[in-house]
């Protein structure tokens, strides 16, 4: 029996950004699950502010000030990511009147899933039709070349009213064949074009591979456009917590927790995807080295503070964390395989994070 608790004071986490890369080594691409989760130290001159008292008008102007000081577009997605950074700095009772305000758009997303996770179950049962659909279709081959044969060998036995009948059974079996076939490639297509499609891992509820290494790519260009820093956190529990973890099944339950976690403590500006062998990245926009590290000691904090009982073994959970940069010259591919990299260290080396030996000099 696996339970789960949580102490009762469990530190807040920061948000992160990952990403990550086509040309990962197999080896890191199948079995269990890892977390990350996301810090809010991106903006260190607003974050570093003392609380303050605002309105919504004021801390809009803020942002807007920020992003026009780095020379940074105020597009959507750069103006949300400086506007939930600059908004630690303020009250926590002002913090939560916004983001009261901000989960009704969170909906969306909620909803996305939800969709996401049926057409899942639809494709899983789609395929199992064409399974069925390439049954009968070879047992339709089958009956006619049955009746051909029995038309060929023995037209002198049959009568002219049974043999008028085979005769046009076996034409409709070979329309009926061709249309089967037509039918099976073109859904088999659909099918396929769906999941391409997909942004969702339908296990973990964050991004899948794909999306996620998509995302990543597009911010890859951003930096290399507009000349800022952005960071990936990849993230994995350690060998000491993976040792008791003796079935996939005990595993996904313990990492289904950790995900949740990790997606109730980010913020909307981070992007959290499943990479795939227990390994989650996470992609921290406009974000240093020095707020990845911050963002690392928080997560680990938070998993720290919460319990898991593998029968009558009681751990505290952990993670290791690989931190890299994603900067103006550096691909989308390097910056993964740096911070896969950084991550294999720290889990080798037994320490909480690494940072990548080219990045750690913030």
């Amino acid at each position: 029996m696996i339970r789960l608790e949580k102490n009762k004071s469990p530190k807040d986490v920061e948000s992160l950004d990952l990403n990550l890369d086509d040309n990962i080594n197999s080896s890191d691409l199948d079995n269990l699950d890892d977390l990350g989760i996301n810090t809010e130290d991106g903006v260190e001159a607003y974050n570093s502010q003392t609380p303050k008292q605002a309105s919504l008008d004021s801390l809009s102007n803020e942002v807007m000030q920020a992003l026009t000081s780095k020379n940074i577009p105020p597009l959507p997605a750069n103006y949300q990511t400086f506007f939930e950074q600059i908004l630690n700095g303020y009250d926590l009772e002002f913090q939560k009147k916004i983001y009261d305000l901000m989960e009704t758009d969170a909906k969306d997303d909620d909803r996305n899933i939800n969709f996401e996770k049926n057409i899942h179950i639809a494709f899983a049962k789609t395929k199992d039709l064409l399974k069925c659909t390439s049954s009968i279709y070879k047992n339709f081959i089958l009956m006619s070349e049955i009746q051909n044969q029995i038309i060929k060998s023995r037209p002198d036995k049959i009568d002219s009213i049974t043999f008028d009948k085979l005769k046009q059974s076996q034409s409709n079996i070979d329309k009926q064949v061709i249309e089967l076939k037509n039918l099976y490639q073109q859904c088999n297509k659909a099918l396929e074009n769906i999941n391409t499609n997909t942004m969702y891992d339908s296990k973990f509820d964050v991004y899948n591979k794909r999306y996620f290494v998509q995302l990543v790519q597009e911010e890859s260009k951003s930096v290399q456009k507009f000349q800022h820093i952005s960071t990936i956190l990849m993230m994995a529990l350690p060998h000491s917590i993976t040792q008791y973890l003796n079935n996939d099944q005990m595993a996904i339950v313990i990492m289904k927790t950790v995900a949740k976690l990790l997606l109730k403590t980010s913020r909307r500006s981070d992007m959290i995807g499943y990479i795939g062998n227990g390994i989650f990245g996470m992609l921290l926009k406009h974000s240093d080295v020095f707020s990845s590290k911050k963002a690392s000691e928080r997560l680990i904090e938070l998993l720290k503070n919460t319990n898991v009982f593998i029968g009558s073994n009681e751990l505290n959970l952990n993670l290791n964390i690989g931190i890299a940069k994603i900067k103006p010259d550096r691909s989308a591919q390097d910056s993964l395989n740096y911070s896969i990299s950084a991550l294999r260290l720290a889990q080798q080396n037994k320490v909480e994070y690494l940072v990548y030996k080219e990045d750690d000099n913030d």
